[in-house]
């Protein structure tokens, strides 16, 4: 892509948000920026590993952040292609119905949602079958409606689990494998190893937003993707709108205009970004240009 000519959007960040929906933008021919704060995990040994991918954390960026009560820690999170969806243990039910209305908790009310399940349920299918998902819903008693089958069927169980799932049924229990989005099929990369839930995946069998999505979008044509690129901060026009960002790209800073642009960089920092985006109209930052409920929650 050339920068001579606006992109039509730009996404921030390639995980299971962005990068899914940068795959869906170029099946659709709209020229995308993909900024990616990370690179791409590699594919090798360590990624079995289980002393170098737990206790030494080889694939998690070396930062501090600060608790509740200003003390560091060091969090667990990711920046490479794929965001999160790279170490995930590739479960991807569904929401169920009763999910998206108003629901009690013993610490309170969470409010319905704005839409239903039957408006969200189409897009459903066409993510599981991006995602090339496996799985039998019909023995999951709290599935609900659904206008297409998964691709694939269930796994299936390993011994120990299955012996499991028999004297459970034994007892009147109903269980039901999860749906999983790993390549495990005739002429697919999944090996099965032991190491899946919490690891990256050496073969490239884990349906991740990588594999499934940014490396699809790339092959387009339609997509550019900066990697090693943090985006410093989202700039305002004269109307009031984002029509900018600045960005830290292989130590060079840019500042780059589209007509759309897509936050997500993942809950904390997205949020992070908002806030250090603050100008003279919006002193605490554009949060509440992206969502109307920020002031009344930066007030509390």
């Amino acid at each position: 892509m050339c920068f001579a000519e606006t992109p039509d959007i730009i996404v921030i960040g390639s995980g299971a948000g962005g990068g899914t929906l940068t795959k869906r933008l170029s099946d659709f021919g709209l020229k995308v920026l993909l900024i990616e704060r990370g690179e791409a995990v590699p594919r090798e040994y360590d990624n079995w590993n289980v002393e170098q991918v737990f206790n030494k954390r080889k694939y998690s960026p070396f930062e501090m952040w600060l608790d509740r009560n200003g003390n560091n820690f060091r969090p667990s999170t990711w920046y490479n292609i794929g965001g999160s969806t790279k170490f995930f243990g590739t479960v991807m039910t569904r929401l169920r119905a009763m999910d998206f209305g108003e629901v009690r908790h013993a610490e309170g009310v969470s409010p319905a949602w704005p839409i239903e399940y039957s408006e969200l349920e189409p897009y459903y299918c066409q993510a599981e079958t991006i995602y090339g998902v496996h799985g039998d819903p019909s023995d999951d008693p709290t599935e609900p409606f659904r206008s297409a089958p998964l691709p694939y069927g269930p796994v299936g169980s390993e011994p120990f689990i299955a012996d499991v799932v028999e004297r459970l049924k034994g007892k009147g229990l109903k269980p039901f494998p999860l749906p999983v989005a790993v390549d495990l099929h005739p002429g697919g990369k999944c090996i099965r190893c032991a190491t899946c839930d919490g690891f990256p995946c050496a073969t490239g069998g884990k349906n991740d937003a990588e594999t499934r999505c940014v490396e699809p979008a790339l092959q387009t044509g339609h997509v550019t993707m900066w990697k090693n690129a943090r985006v410093e901060k989202l700039i305002r026009g004269l109307d009031g709108r984002i029509n900018a960002v600045e960005v830290n790209h292989q130590g060079e800073v840019k500042r780059v205009s589209a007509k759309i642009f897509v936050l997500s960089a993942g809950a904390v920092n997205s949020t992070a970004l908002l806030l250090r985006s603050a100008d003279i109209g919006m002193p605490t930052g554009t949060c509440k240009q992206f969502w109307p409920g920020w002031s009344k929650l930066h007030d509390t």
